[in-house]
């Protein structure tokens, strides 16, 4: 018999899950504050070294863009693999608490580093490695911690840690000024030091492919093992192996599709966030110390309620129209341009800022959430944190080649003896405009891969080696289900959404459409 759970009632066991979801976002601002604080110490207008990265370490916008882009990357992308397996086969909240010291450790060292660019660099690496390990985890747990409905929405909320943790960083150009950038490296990482402990300390370890509020195979760090998962009883399913779970993965279309597009919506987040803070001080350098506090406000106020909106509204949407997980973000790259050409255009710092830019943060980042929840439903628990790290790899890569790029062509405009607050303007515009209306066509795709079956459910068009597979509606595993049959529990959990479950993998390789 399955032991009684400490947590006491099902409604403590419902707040610890956002008790959990809270660390764990709070970890996420940390990173993202921790990951963009060089785009506003290099954007500081000053000639005091103590103040500006950009002077104390002669660094030119080239090596900025490698900085912001390969410079993180490199390591982050091919880290973030080896990341994900280990999420899906070991403790995850050690991984996250590993991936936390590591790259408060190098954003410390990249504070104390004084031989130029290269030590910049070397700590730069560094933190792309650590920070490869915490997100992956991450999401894992919180597909085990939050059911199928609710997964859009938690989905949401976590991600409002890249606009919570933009705006924080956004305050690095007033902390530089106050205490210089140098203070200011070591401030951060003291604060992620603190969270990594918190969360090592405070977050259990559910059982996986349990969708549920509480803790179940295992509790807190220290307590004694709570409940049992509801298929702890039964023989576990075979464990893919690493080669295995990347066929899986990659044999199905929507994901595959899903990742590219998400690519192409990352290089213009690339910009805007690589490139932004240098065109206000171009264009708007009166308003530098405002610029700092605004934007800390429009970044982190308009990112967290697109996010959080926007899962909320795929999750209530999706309960009628299967397709919504793909509408949305296609519906937030369209509809979002018309304000980001008014943030570049304006000729007034209030206008662009507060109704370009804000309208833009608030309409355009609805999408991740809901492109999350698309992966998580697509695949198995085995499997969900490596998608992930592949989601990770792909985007950082190609926004990180836009980031280079941009750098690359400024620097060449510059040389020309062109106007540099008109180079970036148009430049950080049309890479937006790019960037949005290819990502949202090929989200509109992506719609169309995402089938209603007969009992009004969805499933994913699973198109393998560009070869047609039977349409056949697989429900998620649900706690209860037997696994490789999908059968439902009684609880219902998941009603209304899209089911986009894969075809085993045995399944898979005995039909030989496995690439």
């Amino acid at each position: 018999d399955a032991q009684r759970s400490t947590m006491g009632s099902p409604s403590a066991a419902s707040a610890y899950k956002w008790f959990v979801l809270g660390i764990l976002g709070a970890i996420y601002t940390q990173q993202q504050w921790s990951r963009y604080s060089l785009n506003y110490l290099f954007a500081v207008v000053s000639s005091d070294p103590h103040k500006s990265i950009r002077i104390a370490d002669h660094i030119s916008f080239a090596e900025y863009g490698v900085l912001t882009g390969y410079g993180f990357s490199a390591t982050f992308c091919v880290a973030g693999l080896f990341a994900g397996r280990a999420a899906d086969v070991a403790s995850r909240r050690v991984v996250i608490f590993a991936g936390v010291a590591i790259w408060n450790i190098a954003l410390f060292m990249i504070g104390y580093s004084r031989n130029g660019f290269g030590a910049v660099l070397a700590w730069r690496l560094a933190l792309g490695f650590g920070q490869a390990f915490s997100t992956p985890a991450s999401y894992s747990l919180i597909a085990d911690y939050f059911p199928e409905e609710q997964r859009a929405q938690a989905n949401g909320l976590f991600a409002c840690g890249v606009y919570l943790g933009g705006g924080l960083a956004s305050l690095c150009l007033a902390m530089a000024g106050a205490l210089g950038w140098r203070a200011t490296c070591y401030a951060i990482a003291a604060f992620g030091g603190l969270l990594g402990v918190l969360q090592v300390v405070g977050v259990g370890e559910p059982a996986r492919g349990v969708a549920g509020g509480g803790r179940t195979h295992s509790s807190r760090p220290g307590e004694p093992s709570t409940a049992l998962a509801p298929d702890a009883s039964k023989k576990k399913p075979r464990q893919r192996s690493f080669v295995d779970a990347l066929k899986t993965i990659f044999s199905t279309r929507i994901v595959v599709l899903t990742f590219a597009a998400s690519s192409l919506r990352f290089c213009g987040g690339y910009a805007i966030a690589g490139y932004l803070p240098t065109f206000y001080g171009e264009v708007f350098p009166s308003h530098d110390t405002e610029y700092s506090y605004i934007n800390a406000y429009v970044v982190a106020a308009g990112g967290f309620l697109s996010s959080w909106l926007g899962g909320r509204i795929a999750d209530a949407w999706g309960r009628t129209e299967p397709r919504a997980r793909m509408y949305l973000p296609a519906l937030g790259c369209f509809a979002s341009l018309p304000f980001m050409a008014i943030c570049c255009l304006a000729p007034n710092f209030y206008v662009s800022i507060l109704v370009g830019l804000f309208v833009e943060y608030l309409i355009a980042e609805c999408w991740f959430g809901p492109v999350v929840a698309t992966f998580q439903s697509s695949l198995e628990p085995d499997c969900r944190a490596l998608a992930i790290a592949c989601f990770t790899l792909i985007a950082t890569f190609f926004g990180s080649l836009a980031s280079y790029l941009i750098g690359v062509v400024y620097d060449l405009v510059l040389a020309t003896g062109a106007s540099p607050s008109t180079s970036i303007t148009w430049i950080v515009l049309w890479s937006v405009v790019a960037s949005y209306a290819s990502a949202g066509l090929l989200f509109l795709y992506c719609s169309t891969l995402v089938d209603v079956g007969s009992s009004g459910k969805a499933a994913a068009d699973h198109h393998h080696n560009g070869s047609s597979r039977d349409n056949e509606t697989r429900p998620l595993l649900s706690p209860g289900a037997s696994p490789g049959r999908g059968r439902p529990s009684s609880s219902g959990a998941g009603s209304g959404a899209p089911s986009l479950k894969p075809p085993s993998l045995e399944d898979s390789e005995a039909s030989g459409d496995i690439l």
